[in-house]
């Protein structure tokens, strides 16, 4: 297998698949088919439950869990842009895939002719890549690049012809000026957190109209969502890294560990230090 690409079954690796994952980030791309099995599964602040005959899509930026509610069987391609960054019409297609932006939609359940041929180009793919092929790994980019097409065309199908409210809009822009935001903090491109007004401003809305499309489309006001954001990525860096608690208090952008003690405490009901134990 190449460093920059991978492609397995679940059933080659049994052991290795915990039932419920922490919330965490990957510096890959992912496709998985599952065509048996269920899960719940969360992308940022979206929940989806993933039921066997579905596709779905995993990006660098995307923070994530999930919870094997079942046995699973399928296949996972795994990439990263290195594999993809020499074939101009695969990276086209990665890179303008919606599945892969930051907060679109990233589970598409397929029909059942869908799912068979679906799996016979996986099930090529897997085949190619474990061959003695001198060439099995431009075979397999031209797989991918199938896979992909196919994807975007049946990914589009779905989400495209829906209908969005302007309130909608206004929903998803502001957890994509969210999500955004978040992952740049998390690459360190920015030095202070993003407040209210300034995402309301950029969506060219005023703040209290902001507050009442959310309260009435989500529930929650934008404060609220806001820091329920910030809480899965503190509880990705004390899951995942070996950061001192002062430290992720600096590196999320709170003036001081103890403020971010106090945030963290009145949202999750632990401190950082208890969650981590």
């Amino acid at each position: 297998m190449s460093a920059d690409f991978h492609i397995h079954k679940f059933s080659d690796t049994p052991d290795s698949w915990v039932k419920e994952t922490s919330i965490f980030r990957s510096d890959t791309y992912s496709i998985i088919l599952l065509t048996e099995g269920e899960a719940e599964y969360k992308i940022g602040l979206s929940d989806y439950h993933i039921t066997e005959g579905s596709i779905y899509f995993q990006a660098p930026q995307h923070l994530r869990y999930y919870n094997r509610l079942s046995e699973w069987e399928g296949y996972v391609i795994v990439f990263m842009e290195p594999f993809f960054e020499d074939h101009p019409t695969l990276k086209k297609l990665v890179t303008e895939f919606d599945g892969f932006k930051i907060t679109s939609k990233v589970v598409v359940k397929l029909d059942d002719d869908i799912v068979l041929e679906t799996e016979q180009m996986f099930r090529h793919l897997y085949d190619i890549s474990y061959s003695n092929s001198v060439h099995r790994f431009d075979k397999a980019k031209s797989l991918l690049e199938l896979i992909m097409h196919q994807s975007t065309e049946h990914y589009n199908f779905l989400y495209q012809n829906q209908k969005e409210t302007k309130q909608n809009r206004i929903v998803k822009r502001f957890e994509e000026i969210v999500e955004e935001h978040l992952y740049d903090i998390t690459t360190n491109k920015v030095e202070r957190l993003i407040s209210i007004s300034e995402i309301a401003e950029r969506i060219h809305i005023n703040a209290t109209y902001l507050g009442e499309v959310l309260k009435k489309v989500t529930g929650r006001t934008p404060k609220e969502i806001l820091s329920d954001r910030i809480i899965l990525e503190a509880r990705s860096l004390l899951n995942n890294t070996n950061m001192a608690i002062n430290e992720i208090a600096y590196f999320l952008k709170f003036q001081d560990a103890s403020n971010f003690t106090k945030f963290f405490k009145s949202k999750t009901g632990f401190s950082p230090s208890e969650y981590r134990q």
